[in-house]
């Protein structure tokens, strides 16, 4: 089951055995906040460095992570540890989970198109998915052995900054797109349970994907769609939407199988297939990048890519339109 996955190796924050001692859901908890807040101070203060911002030039700040309860969020803690001015305007993501990085930004675009040009948006999407697994003397169900196997830990960061004129081989956020599948709630849940946190699924999770693409293809209405960039939530989530976008599946999707056999990232996902494709620099005209989370959501930007030199991938920079 896990080989058609296509997961190969994930990244976990802990061994396996240190992962297994844990017990209790608060103990699971702080561990996974910490290893995961951890990592996406490094992930911000890299994307800042590559895109030569300042902290406190930071206009808005958007977090997405979910895979531990903590009060007060990651976007708070950040604030501090990053050094960004105290009035910068946050937009904290407790329960987007795999659509996270998507979502993210979609509000950073929409919140510098509210502001003037020059503002600069920090995007951080953080998870610690390995708290997933969760050993016992209970029999496993098949999806505690899948949601066990299928994710991995890991943080990534992107700069979105409005300006009037793009630069060569800057990403240009074009448009943006929400959903809230209708009747998908019974799609994908999280449970909390007394010695930790577990994800489920039903029988509508294998028909939402497609219906998803439906709504997706009646925003994008005929716009020319070059490339995309799509959440590898499976194989078959991969190719479904490449499908329903009029693209070849096998050679469009390469970068999110790739990613995907480093595991499921949840809410780092996107920003990880958009990061390994802007680097391959073959990415070229318009395109749609697109996250899917639970119970059934969407989050997809049309974007296209301004002719020139390669972009870094820690760099976007969103449009005026």
């Amino acid at each position: 089951m896990l080989k058609n996955t296509g997961v190969v190796r994930r990244p976990w924050s802990a061994p396996l055995a240190e992962t297994a001692r844990r017990r209790g859901v608060g103990v699971r908890s702080r561990a996974a906040y910490q290893a995961s807040r951890d990592r996406a101070v490094k992930a911000a203060q890299d994307a800042m460095a590559q895109a030569r911002l300042p902290p406190r030039d930071v206009d808005v700040l958007i977090t997405t992570h979910t895979t531990s309860w903590t009060i007060p969020g990651l976007d708070v803690d950040l604030v501090g540890r990053l050094g960004l001015r105290p009035d910068v305007e946050r937009i904290g993501l407790a329960t987007a989970a795999c659509v996270g990085g998507g979502h993210a930004l979609v509000h950073a675009a929409r919140a510098l198109r509210r502001g003037r040009t020059g503002g600069r948006a920090l995007v951080v999407a953080a998870e610690d998915l390995s708290t997933l697994y969760r050993p016992g003397a209970e029999l496993p169900s098949m999806q505690d052995v899948l949601y066990g196997g299928l994710f991995g830990d890991a943080a990534a960061a992107a700069v979105v900054t409005a300006v009037e004129e793009a630069d060569a081989g800057d990403l240009v956020v074009e448009d943006v797109w929400e959903l809230v599948l209708p009747d998908s709630s019974d799609t994908y849940w999280g449970v909390v349970h007394e010695d930790g946190v577990t994800f489920d699924s039903g029988k509508a999770a294998t028909k939402a994907p497609a219906r998803a693409v439906a709504y997706l293809t009646e925003w994008l209405a005929g716009r020319p769609v070059g490339w995309a960039a799509v959440h590898p939530g499976g194989p078959g989530i991969i190719s479904g939407t490449l499908t329903g976008l009029g693209l070849d599946p096998e050679a469009a999707g390469q970068h999110a199988r790739d990613s995907l056999a480093r595991g499921n990232l949840g809410g780092v996902a996107l920003l990880d297939v958009l990061a390994r494709t802007m680097d391959d620099g073959a990415a070229a005209g318009p395109g749609v990048a697109v996250a899917y989370g639970p119970g059934f959501t969407a989050a997809g930007l049309y974007v296209r890519v301004v002719p020139g030199a390669g972009l870094e991938p820690a760099h976007l920079k969103g449009s005026e339109a």
